[in-house]
């Protein structure tokens, strides 16, 4: 019995000690979004000017954008040396309706899994009907 309790508290200090198995991982340290502009539930036209600001965490190459379910493919990056700029152009065919902008990156460090979802929502110009939120 006195074996059995030396062999675990030998074996159980040093799994204690490394609990990564000595597998070193990368820390995740999301992107942040923040500046959005047309500021949160404002009323703009189909087809409006955005911009936000992404912290340097972000791998830039894997942004995505949306309007509503619409793919957002007119923007462009600018890297600002502590962040990035991002800017373009919402598409002309949202329109007339609530519509929530979706933003996905991944960070830079600590893979696929390592991501951010941020947005805001913006009421779309259109026809006269009326929409609710």
């Amino acid at each position: 019995m006195g074996f059995v309790l030396v062999t675990t508290v030998m074996y159980g200090g040093a799994a204690a000690a490394r609990p990564d198995n000595g597998v070193s991982r990368i820390p995740c340290v999301k992107p942040r979004f923040s500046k959005m502009l047309p500021a949160n539930k404002s009323e703009v036209d189909p087809g409006s000017a955005f911009s936000f600001v992404a912290s340097k965490q972000l791998d830039p190459f894997t942004l995505t954008i949306k309007l509503k379910d619409t793919e957002v493919s007119d923007y462009h990056v600018s890297n600002k040396n502590s962040f990035y700029l991002v800017s373009g152009m919402f598409p002309d065919s949202v329109k007339g309706k609530w519509a929530r902008v979706h933003i996905r990156g991944v960070s830079k460090k600590g893979g696929q899994g390592c991501f951010k979802d941020g947005g805001w929502l913006l009421k779309i110009k259109g026809d006269d009907t009326e929409v609710t939120p």
